[in-house]
């Protein structure tokens, strides 16, 4: 049996399966959620100090030590089936480790998508595995985007249910889920950037073992805990930093003083914005800081998606004032305002031959029947070019009710290679990169919606669909006139010159 239920006012969800079912004793104990502690020698990288160990070494020849240490490709054979945290690890042990690490994160750029689902636990969410991922996280993480339904963000179970073990032996106490995601997927490093939303899309390709627990749009089981997320690996000569907006006054330091920094050494390919209810309750007009971007890059464009959500959580310390909250029976609200992702290419690259490219487009309210959407995929598609390896972010409109479907089959027909994943709000924010031919709608209910085709100062949108693409590696076929802006050819641009 599978059993939920939400107590007090904050959505804490525990979960009873078959045998494992908990006492209402237990749940209700003092202190029921404890933080997850790290692996030792995960700890010791992070402190850089050595990790003393209480074993015995083994007794071996001395010869066999040193061809075995000396011998690259062994070292990297072994080293390529450790887990991206070890390999990590792996880099401090000396020269020789520390090119195999360095060789193997060139070699291994898939990206890969994980989720927890516990809305159908005959999927296999719950008890047996609760991570699933389309494959291994081979080497660290550039960024790994989270999305989670508010009952998966506040999901806490007790240690002896979750797997993998997150103790050695089973404590007592309960864990949160997204703790337990960001210990396997994310830590040490601190670049998972997590929005919360009630709706939610994760579309994995049909090949993995992911694939059945795929989402559209909103179910009848959305009062169970979701949690669906992307991991692109970390892509030489490219860099990202994430921006957390928490008041008005602290935009100039958190944002323009950022970007200014940020723009005088490298190239903004493109921008990830989550958008909350809070930052945006007295008006809209308070989203045009955003044009501050193309202020620093006139002549070069750039990608940008986003969307409003609940709220938004982007480190190890918004995970602390969670548990702080569950223990304490209270809502947890973060004090992000906004939280954005920009990914950067250095602007002193002359041949960068992993071809890191982001695009985006908009499908605006207007067009509200298929024809129109699969134009405006398929516009978007004959423009950009296919990479070895892709995801896409959908930053949708709630209200575009089944459209949503569409929309995906399209994008998937169009780019059948590309995971899915992504939210629904009730605001969108995007530009079109490349830039689009203007649809006009011809039907009653596309005109109903015209009034919102428009965007506000030229990134808000009602009623439409952002998705955002993101490319890498080799290309398997180029499409489309647009060039992959480095230092050579922005250089050949005059400050009259137009990029279209």
């Amino acid at each position: 049996m599978y059993s939920v239920s939400a107590e007090n006012s904050v959505n804490t969800v525990y979960i009873g399966i078959d045998e494992l079912c908990f006492d209402k004793d237990e749940i209700d104990s003092k202190d029921s959620c404890a933080k997850l502690e790290l692996k030792d020698n995960i700890t010791a990288y992070i402190e850089k100090r050595e990790l003393i160990r209480n074993t015995e070494p083994l007794e071996c020849d001395s010869a066999l030590i040193e061809k075995v240490t000396s011998n690259y490709i062994i070292v990297k054979t072994i080293i390529s089936n450790l887990c991206w945290q070890d390999k990590l690890v792996c880099k401090l042990v000396n020269s020789t480790w520390s090119s195999a690490v360095q060789a193997l994160q060139k070699e291994h750029l898939c990206p890969e998508d994980f989720v927890v689902d516990l809305c159908s636990p005959a999927k296999g969410g719950g008890g047996k595995g609760w991570i699933k991922q389309s494959g291994t996280f081979r080497t660290e993480p550039l960024v790994i985007f989270t999305f989670a339904n508010t009952a998966g963000m506040f999901f806490c179970c007790k240690c002896k249910v979750f797997s993998p073990r997150l103790c050695e032996e089973p404590c007592q106490k309960e864990h949160c889920l997204i703790d337990l995601i960001n210990r396997q997927v994310n830590a040490p490093k601190n670049c998972m950037l997590t929005a919360t939303a009630n709706y939610l899309v994760y579309r994995p390709l049909p090949f993995t073992n992911t694939y059945v627990h795929s989402i559209t749009h909103y179910t009848d089981t959305w009062n169970n805990p979701f949690l669906a997320g992307v991991y692109i690996p970390k892509i030489p000569n490219v860099g990202i930093k994430i921006i957390n907006i928490r008041s008005q006054d602290g935009l100039k330091a958190e944002f323009y003083d950022v970007v200014e920094k940020l723009s005088q050494d490298n190239i903004i390919k493109g921008v990830v914005v989550y958008v909350t209810d809070k930052y945006l309750l007295n008006s809209i007009d308070d989203i045009v800081f955003l044009h501050y971007l193309k202020d620093v890059q006139p002549n070069v464009p750039y990608a940008l998606g986003g969307c409003l959500v609940e709220d938004t959580m982007s480190d190890s310390k918004d995970i602390d004032n969670i548990i702080d909250k569950l223990n304490e029976n209270a809502d947890f609200i973060s004090e992000n305002l906004l939280s954005m992702c920009l990914f950067t290419v250095p602007k002193n690259i002359t041949d960068n031959e992993y071809n890191f490219e982001m695009y985006s487009f908009v499908i605006n309210s207007s067009e509200w029947k298929k024809p129109f959407i699969q134009q405006a995929i398929t516009e978007f598609s004959n423009k950009v070019p296919r990479f070895e390896h892709s995801i896409a972010l959908k930053l949708s409109c709630v209200g575009r009710d089944q459209k949503h479907v569409i929309e995906q089959d399209c994008f998937r027909d169009a780019f059948p290679d590309t995971p899915i994943a992504g939210c629904y709000g009730n605001g969108e924010l995007g530009i079109n990169h490349p830039t689009r031919v203007k649809a006009e709608p011809s039907s009653p209910a596309a005109k109903r919606h015209k009034d919102h085709s428009e965007p506000h100062h030229g990134l808000m949108y009602s009623y439409s669909t952002v998705f955002v693409y993101i490319g890498w590696g080799k290309m398997t076929s180029p499409k489309g006139p647009l060039p992959c802006f480095n230092n050579k050819n922005v250089q050949s641009l005059k400050s009259d010159d137009k990029v279209i």
